[in-house]
């Protein structure tokens, strides 16, 4: 062979190594960004927490781990995302489900300007501890925040003490005084109140005034239709109606800075699609 055929022969081999190399890092780089998003779908992706509402447990700009296959990813059917749009998606089979005394990431419920509406917001989420889960009947006296799901609730003592030796002035002065329930018992603050259920999937509440005034934004959320109160009668989409009977799975969250938290005492419960998933760790 001549040198020039060589030469020739020495270029197509070293061209040929030079795109099987360019060909490796291609599929590596691939596999790598498929692999990355697939944790975070799948497995576990990180939230930094803002705000105080979860001192002394988390700090503010501290980073979270939160572990989706315990309660199983939640999977999005369609990727459209605008204020108001309903929230479609499906969650895949895990370990465990979310119960009382977790700390959880979940999208918040409360749209901007829809604040007697539950609207799923993409990106706005809060971490909260899980007071209540759907079923659990959880409430408040005396500021110390108790559960039928969890003995301890996980909420600090110290917290709690803080919110007690708050006066009541400060807390009518911040518009803190009854929370979500005003207008509701006058009695009832975020100090005291409950006992309160928590909506699962196929329990049937009586619609009387105190229900329907409790579990409006929830029945709202399930069916379309806020039921109302009038005349001695609970009516839905103009129906009379004497009980409900859930559709889905509902939490009630609380920060464990519970002097300073915006959470379902504010928004009222949160349904299960919602939750992204439970926190492991601090990191």
């Amino acid at each position: 062979m001549s040198r020039d055929g060589i030469k020739k022969v020495l270029s197509s081999r070293a061209a040929d190594r030079i795109v099987k190399a360019v060909i490796w890092v291609c599929v590596a780089f691939i596999a790598l960004v498929v692999l990355h998003y697939g944790r975070r779908v799948f497995i576990c992706d990180r939230f930094v927490v803002r705000g105080v509402s979860m001192t002394p447990t988390f700090e503010q700009g501290q980073g979270v781990w939160v572990r989706k296959y315990l309660m199983g990813p939640r999977i999005y059917k369609r990727f459209k995302f605008e204020e108001g749009e309903p929230l479609r998606c499906f969650r895949l089979p895990g370990f465990r489900q979310l119960r009382a005394g977790d700390i959880a990431v979940f999208n918040s419920p409360e749209g901007w300007g829809s604040f007697d509406t539950v609207t799923f917001q993409m990106n706005y989420v809060y971490a909260k501890r899980c007071l209540g889960a759907p079923g659990d009947t959880v409430g408040a006296c005396g500021s110390h925040y108790y559960s039928s799901g969890a003995d301890p609730t996980g909420i600090p003592a110290g917290r709690e003490s803080l919110l007690r030796a708050i006066p009541d002035s400060v807390l009518t002065g911040k518009g803190l005084e009854a929370g979500q329930f005003a207008g509701f018992h006058d009695r009832w603050t975020i100090r005291d109140f409950g006992p309160l259920a928590v909506p699962a999937r196929g329990m049937t509440v009586r619609l009387d005034s105190a229900g329907v005034a409790l579990y409006a934004k929830a029945i709202c959320f399930e069916t379309g239709f806020r039921p109302e109160w009038s005349e001695g009668q609970a009516r839905l989409d103009g129906r009379p109606i004497d009980e409900y009977t859930f559709r889905k799975d509902w939490y009630f969250f609380v920060g464990d800075n519970v002097p300073d938290s915006r959470d379902s005492r504010y928004l009222g419960f949160v349904p299960e699609e919602f939750v992204v998933g439970i926190v492991s760790r601090k990191k």
